[in-house]
């Protein structure tokens, strides 16, 4: 080991000590790096991907997605569609809150209707009038219209069932003081630092092998890498491609790779007056060649963007040809015009490269990019606001269906934090998307998000550039463990032998 690594090595050994956990290898402790912390312990108010991660262990759903993106029963025994509006939920006998009591029809009502008032949240949550609650394991979900994606929207993981008694005293208890009938519970938590769960031992579900979770937050990229090697973490995930290689040469590791419903893109804020003209959007998005940002960021691991939805999602449509790189007639539609424009990235590797890139191919074209790289939370909340005129992106769809790829960001009543950061606008997509939730026939849905899909791409409101695999690496003792498609992957898969 050189000199480098091994003052990397006695670093991260240092940081352990201090956060006070034993890397020791134990066949009941998992450890994790992962970029960032999440945002928010409260289901309610996060739809980042690290809230998302974290709290689909502490808390429970109606209905869960595996690793293949199967819909599952959550803490729902059986269920009955009465009509296209009302369906009937009986909910499992044993499950229990962390805090001992029973999981009820009444914390079902109470959580739906706190959704509803989440600005972050309210966007995903389906057309739902009312719950009405029979008794303590019955009630019956009342929908303002027909809503066909109802069951997969359920397995939203900020769409969990929270505690209606352990809320009333303290609305905002769980931004600290987390508490659900998940796999887990939180035990510690040190900002920038990590987190650690502890196994539920009253989980209703079978329980996972890991008693504790140890999650450490490293935001360098080739750090997460380096913390396989000394063997400080068995499972890293987001890696440099370019650290396949490294990975792929030690016998412990295996590097893991699954493509994915992630779409990046590169948001054009539509507020901003530069926008509201066509020929600038569509000569930015020829002036990008899509390809080498492709090759150069990810080492070709992936694969071109042509539509908002991701390949592998109901109702992509596979028939959208890509815009192909032409300078020519980007300058030609410039028209002489020189720009300068704002371009906000979160801090990873990919996005900032991804930026620079972008950044060279508009300068060819007269536009002048100054680019913004932020932290997460302050990239969220600036581009919430529609502060910089362009912005690194990235959307996956939780639920594997094109509502939720869709709706969200370009639904006009999403503008904002609901995740339409772009502020796109047009009546007739509203119009396609609200149809194609009340439209149950799914080749019918299919054919509508089709339609749809061609009006944004024909709209140049975005330029598409890539799905991208998901990655991470593995340590070799534990099996049983899958990605996701989409980069909410479940810790808990797995045992460690």
């Amino acid at each position: 080991m050189n000199t480098v690594k091994l003052i990397m090595f006695f670093t991260f050994m240092i940081s352990n000590l201090i956060f006070g956990k034993d890397i020791s290898h134990k066949s009941e402790v998992l450890n994790i790096v992962q970029e960032s912390d999440p945002r928010t312990f409260d289901p309610h108010f996060g739809n980042d991907g690290f809230s998302l991660r974290i709290n689909r262990l502490i808390y429970s759903r109606l209905f869960e997605k595996d690793s293949n993106m199967n819909t599952i029963p959550g803490v729902v025994k059986n269920y009955k569609i009465i009509d296209n509006k009302n369906i009937d939920f009986t909910l499992k006998d044993n499950v229990y809150f962390q805090n001992g009591e029973n999981l009820t029809s009444e914390d079902v009502k109470f959580s739906f209707e706190r959704m509803k008032n989440s600005p972050r949240i309210s966007a995903i949550l389906p057309p739902i009038e009312e719950i009405i609650v029979k008794d303590e394991k019955n009630f019956t979900m009342k929908l303002s219209k027909p809503f066909s994606p109802i069951i997969d929207q359920l397995t939203h993981p900020a769409l969990s069932i929270v505690s209606k008694r352990y809320l009333e005293g303290n609305p905002k208890i769980l931004i600290n003081k987390p508490m659900g009938s998940g796999k887990y519970i939180l035990k510690e938590w040190s900002p920038g630092e990590g987190l650690t769960l502890e196994r539920f031992e009253n989980y209703f579900k079978d329980k996972p092998s890991y008693k504790t979770i140890h999650i450490k937050i490293v935001p360098l990229a080739t750090n997460r890498t380096f913390t396989l090697e000394t063997g400080e973490a068995d499972l890293a995930f987001s890696l440099p491609v370019q650290d396949k290689e490294v990975i792929d040469r030690n016998p412990n590791l295996t590097y893991l790779s699954k493509p994915s419903f992630s779409y990046t893109y590169m948001g054009l804020n539509l507020n901003k007056e530069i926008f509201k003209d066509m020929d600038i959007r569509k000569a930015i998005n020829l002036a990008i060649d899509k390809k080498t940002v492709l090759d150069v960021v990810l080492n070709g691991h992936g694969k071109i963007a042509n539509s908002p939805v991701a390949e592998g999602v109901n109702g992509y449509n596979k028939n959208l040809k890509e815009i192909f790189y032409n300078k020519d007639e980007a300058i030609k539609l410039m028209n002489n015009r020189k720009l300068t424009l704002t371009l906000a990235t979160m801090n990873n590797s990919v996005d900032i490269q991804t930026a620079e890139l972008i950044s060279g191919y508009l300068k060819e074209i007269g536009i002048s990019v100054q680019i913004y790289v932020l932290e997460p939370n302050i990239y969220w909340t600036k581009t919430n606001q529609g502060e910089f005129d362009m912005f690194i992106g990235s959307w996956g769809s939780v639920t594997g269906d094109s509502d939720y790829a869709l709706y969200p960001t370009h639904h006009s009543t999403s503008f904002g934090a609901a995740g339409n950061r772009t502020f796109f606008n047009d009546k007739k997509v509203d119009l396609l998307l609200d149809k194609a939730r009340n439209t149950l026939n799914q080749n019918e849905r299919n054919e509508i998000y089709m339609q749809i899909q061609e009006l944004i791409v024909q709209s140049h409101s975005e330029v598409m550039l890539f799905y991208r695999d998901l990655n991470g690496g593995i340590n070799n003792k534990i099996k049983g463990f899958d990605l996701y498609p989409i980069p909410i992957h479940d810790y808990s898969l797995g045992t460690i032998h």
